[in-house]
């Protein structure tokens, strides 16, 4: 019970924090841009560039054109959304977590009750998972309804897959098409927990916020500049931005989805979650708080 109190507590502490509406809003610029990008012809322009170099007649071209509904430029906007804008959300929310608390000296009066720092530090990274849920499932219906308003609905969903697994493109009908979207949604929500773990933990060691979030961030996009580099081929599934995005966002468009790759990913991840929590439970057990 006590948990679950603590837990409230930290969301309570998390939800009213300006950030949140900063990061909404950051999203809603994205969709607005992508939308404007969109509608005024370049996109079209550079698709039907696009098949013409392919050999594609232009019936065809307009036929996969017509299939640019809003569930596809759904789709495309929540890569870059779970690759980039959520960890730096997620990075800010876990570098805050311990590191602000000490920083402005409440930390310090939160112990002076008897209370597991054990506790503390389960109750606040389940806090973070919950709010990432959040986020997640807002970005996820906020970016069909626009996208669904601005350009429509087919019943028939082609899925452009540029290449990722082999596949150039997939095809499947709409109900197939939203439980994949929202499997891939709860999917990468848990991913994020990689990177909060970590966060976590860099958060149990500095005292200040910046610092904590800064080397968070550091660690995601390190990791994603170094699986671009062909020599890192041997080892980019084993990176943390490879684990958590990459090619993983197609895994769930393709006709048959490869369990033992999901599982696998699946696996790494709770590695990433365990040792990292583990860490910031011990450093932060024995962290002199002043």
């Amino acid at each position: 019970m006590n948990m679950w109190r603590n837990i409230g507590y930290e969301l309570l502490k998390m939800a009213v924090q300006k950030k949140n509406f900063v990061i909404a809003a950051g999203h809603l610029l994205f969709l607005t841009l992508c939308y404007i990008g969109f509608r005024s012809g370049g996109g079209s322009r550079e698709f039907a560039r696009t098949l013409e170099r392919a050999g594609f007649s232009e019936a065809f071209a307009n036929f996969i054109f017509s299939c640019f509904d809003g569930p596809f430029l759904a789709r495309l906007v929540m890569i870059p959304t779970f690759l980039i804008l959520m960890p730096i959300l997620v990075a800010t929310l876990a570098g805050e977590t311990v590191a602000g608390e000490m920083q402005d000296g409440s930390l310090k009066l939160a112990l002076s009750r008897p209370r597991s720092r054990t506790g503390m530090i389960l109750s606040k990274f389940f806090a973070i998972y919950l709010m990432t849920l959040f986020f997640s499932l807002y970005f996820a219906v906020v970016s069909l309804a626009a996208a669904a308003l601005l350009r429509g609905w087919s019943s028939t969903q082609v899925i452009f897959m540029f290449g990722a697994w082999g596949v150039d493109f997939t095809t499947m009908g709409e109900p197939a098409a939203i439980l994949r979207y929202g499997a891939m949604v709860i999917y990468f929500s848990f991913s994020q927990m990689a990177l909060a773990a970590i966060a976590l933990f860099f958060s149990t060691i500095f005292n200040r916020t910046t610092a904590a979030t800064i080397a968070a961030v550091t660690v995601y996009f390190v990791c994603y500049i170094a699986a671009l580099f062909p020599f890192m081929a041997h080892l980019k599934d084993y990176l943390l931005s490879e684990t958590m995005g990459g090619a993983t966002a197609f895994l769930f468009w393709l006709n048959n989805i490869p369990w033992y790759k999901l599982s696998a990913n699946l696996a790494l991840l709770s590695i990433y979650i365990v040792v990292f929590l583990t860490l910031a439970i011990i450093n932060f057990n024995w962290k002199d708080i002043r």
